[in-house]
């Protein structure tokens, strides 16, 4: 069996102009709803430790998963070929990485910063990946587009530990926490786009892919939730927005991005994911504990506006 590194360099197919599109509108839909949830997960884990809302968070989320699989594929859906082994494994270990890096840092820092972090070095690390491993020349402006991200993203990080963003004042070492999980969440992105990529060309679909992704996830979640805050919740209303969170901020909108990284090229959803802070920040208006900051609301522009010039030369060079 091939090394889970080699089952991601092979050549992705391309994809249609129409079928992009479509890709496009899914992963938009998925951005709305998971940024909303990012507001409100960062409130609920003031109270409910992340650990304890990961843990039951995606036991319920993979429960859902492997239902709706066994009703619509029967225990055919169970099972995992050789081929799809390496991909699989991958997304495992990105998505454990990566959602636990979100968590644990809408515990410390501003959800827009974390959003910006985790966003903006999606379109980086797939450009590192598509040059240095695949050897792939890029146009031009994927790396003006990746730049910019990254300007707006270090903005947004200074301001987080100068105390001139939205949650203040600020304990220093709990900020470099959150910026830390969130930067390594980022990071594991676009390995996270691919590899689902890879498993799409194997003709898994978004529901299979949802039902076997998590496994180490909950592995860990476990172990950490044992180790220190415990499985208990406290309280009926941290039931009820655990509930809320997992079903408006897991379950749907990562099936609408399993289907959009589906249908789209990586680099475009890594860009279009670029758009989480900017939206983050419209939502946080309805957070007690942030405030207005200018320097929040300007990382976040950059950001924005070098998406929308990554986006229209993206299709720009459809056309041609």
């Amino acid at each position: 069996m091939n090394k889970p590194e080699a089952s991601l360099i092979g050549p992705v197919t391309p994809v249609s102009r129409w079928v992009g599109r479509a890709g496009i509108l899914y992963v938009a839909a998925f951005l709305v709803l998971a940024n909303a949830n990012a507001v409100f997960s960062g409130n609920l884990l003031q109270q409910l430790h992340p650990f304890t809302f990961l843990f039951w968070s995606f036991v319920i989320t993979s429960g859902f998963f492997l239902t709706r699989l066994l009703l619509s594929s029967g225990t055919s859906g169970l099972a995992i070929e050789g081929r799809a082994a390496g991909p699989l494994t991958v997304l495992n270990f990105t998505s454990a990485l990566n959602w636990i890096g979100y968590f644990y840092a809408l515990r410390y820092i501003e959800p827009a910063i974390v959003s910006a972090i985790m966003g903006g070095l999606g379109p980086v690390s797939t450009i590192l990946l598509e040059r240095v491993v695949r050897r792939r020349q890029l146009p031009l402006y994927t790396y003006a587009v990746a730049a910019g991200i990254l300007s707006g993203t270090a903005l947004l990080a200074w301001a987080s530990l100068v105390g001139l963003a939205g949650i203040r004042p600020i304990n220093f070492s709990d900020t470099l926490i959150g910026l830390a999980a969130a930067a390594a969440g980022g990071a594991s992105q676009a390995l996270n786009t691919i590899a689902t990529k890879q498993l799409g060309e194997r003709s898994w679909t978004a529901t299979r892919i949802m039902a076997h992704r998590f496994y180490l996830l909950i592995i860990v979640a476990a172990a950490l939730t044992y180790s220190g805050p415990g499985f208990a919740i406290a309280s009926s209303t941290q039931v009820g927005g655990l509930a809320i969170a997992t079903l408006l901020g897991v379950i749907i909108p990562l099936w609408l991005l399993q289907r959009g990284i589906l249908l789209s090229e990586p680099f475009t959803v890594a860009a279009l994911l670029a758009w989480a802070p900017l939206l983050t920040y419209v939502f946080q208006v309805f957070d007690a504990r942030i405030q207005w900051s200018m320097t929040s609301a300007l990382g976040c522009s950059v950001i924005a506006l070098v998406t929308v010039f990554g986006t229209w030369m993206k299709f720009k060079g459809d056309r041609k």
